[in-house]
């Protein structure tokens, strides 16, 4: 007999976490891999939405100001909230104390819009989530092409013993990648050394290794994989889509777990008036996509900087970085920003 719930969430980690709760109703939760494994992301978010979610004991370190290293210099930027880094595991167990779903590890392999197909079985739900990442398994098997691969950026990252440290740190340097950035956030006594490619390059495994070479260290275990920039249609015939399956990562800088939380937040608040009879989905959907779409000129301005960066001299690069030391235009610029 075919198993039915009110709501299928595929996929468990940023997005799928926040969606679930915020569900009151008969949730599946389905994951390949168990909660909090299977790390990706460098795990660097604001203060106040980890304190928003009750997520703050996963906190390892909190910032106030970041530097943008160029080939020849670094610059301090000041910042109008504070950043964290968080331990994953930790995170997605607190998050996921919050929600009632039942939780499955399975495959998720497609859906016909009512049904969700899986390697443990067949599940039915008017209304399916699909939170899984870049590949957006279940709107890829609605809409062919909805995941567009040339728009594909390709991060990988080690965590390391590391002295304490208190920015963090991105690198813009052709010497240590091309067409790409680099990063090191702290976190307490180690930190995370990364390397991402704007245009999905995988093969900059040799990349990282020079860079964390060149603080006297050695490459640790590696993770990583694809992130999506390309902002799409959040409703995909009758399923909501979240996260970077949605594409709501953000171009140039990369930030994807505020925007994940953030959406995952409001398509649950939205899936749970629609169980309770005070909207339609129909209604839902167009609000959660009215929503998720809202800022797209934003989105698009990010896009075309990140197409711009790779052919900036450093001059070029040194002059934009310094502007953002001024007051009056840091803080114009963080505001729109953080509104993304």
């Amino acid at each position: 007999m075919l198993k039915k719930y009110e709501v299928i969430i595929a996929g468990a980690s940023f997005a799928g976490l926040a969606v679930a709760s915020r569900i009151k109703g008969k949730v599946l939760l389905i994951d390949r891999k168990e909660i909090g494994t299977g790390v990706t992301s460098a795990c660097g978010t604001t203060e106040d939405l980890m304190k928003e979610i009750k997520c703050e004991k996963s906190i390892l370190q909190t910032f106030d100001k970041f530097s943008i290293h160029l080939k020849d210099k670094e610059i301090e930027i000041p910042i109008s909230e504070k950043y964290c880094t968080i331990d994953y595991l930790k995170f997605c167990k607190l998050l996921n104390k919050q929600n009632n779903a039942e939780f499955l590890i399975a495959n998720v392999k497609k859906t016909d819009g009512k049904k969700v197909f899986t390697d443990k079985g067949v599940f039915s739900s008017d209304v399916i989530v699909d939170c899984t990442g870049w590949s957006a398994v279940l709107a890829s098997s609605l809409k062919k092409g909805y995941v567009k691969k040339n728009m594909r950026s390709f991060g990988i990252e080690t965590e390391i013993p590391y002295k304490k440290d208190n920015k963090l740190r991105f690198f813009v340097n052709p010497e240590i990648i091309e067409n790409g950035a680099a990063w090191l956030f702290p976190c307490g006594e180690r930190a995370r050394f990364g390397v991402g490619s704007y245009d999905g390059n995988t093969k900059i495994l040799p990349n990282l290794k020079k860079f964390v070479e060149s603080y006297g260290l050695k490459v640790g275990k590696i993770h990583g994989g694809y992130l999506c920039y390309c902002l799409k249609n959040p409703i995909v015939e009758n399923i909501f889509v979240v996260g970077c399956a949605a594409g709501q990562t953000l171009p140039l800088t990369g930030e994807g777990i505020k925007r994940s939380i953030k959406f995952g937040l409001l398509c649950g608040d939205i899936i749970q008036e629609i169980l309770d009879k005070k909207i339609t989905i129909k209604e839902g959907q167009e609000e959660y996509k009215k929503e998720a779409l809202k800022n797209k000129g934003e989105y698009e301005l990010l896009l075309d900087e990140q197409k711009k960066l790779p052919k900036m001299p450093n001059w070029e690069l040194g002059l934009m970085t310094r502007l953002l030391n001024i007051k009056p235009i840091n803080k114009y610029i963080l505001k729109r920003y953080e509104k993304i």
